[in-house]
């Protein structure tokens, strides 16, 4: 499979900086890995991950 961007055009200005609790990618199989990305960029910059965030990404990636 080829790799997909999570969002490009009108999808990248209604993401926003949104978190995985408000907003993921259309399609589905990339979810769970836009989710992960979300959660290593806050780390790396010290961003801090709502609750909400943590359970989205939980429940995309089967946890």
């Amino acid at each position: 499979m080829a790799w997909r961007r999570p969002v490009d055009g009108p999808a990248d200005n209604a993401k926003r900086d949104s978190g995985p609790a408000s907003w993921l990618p259309p399609y589905k199989p990339i979810r769970c890995s836009y989710a992960v990305r979300f959660a290593q960029v806050s780390l790396k910059y010290e961003l801090p991950v709502t609750t909400a965030d943590k359970k989205a990404t939980l429940t995309q990636c089967g946890g």
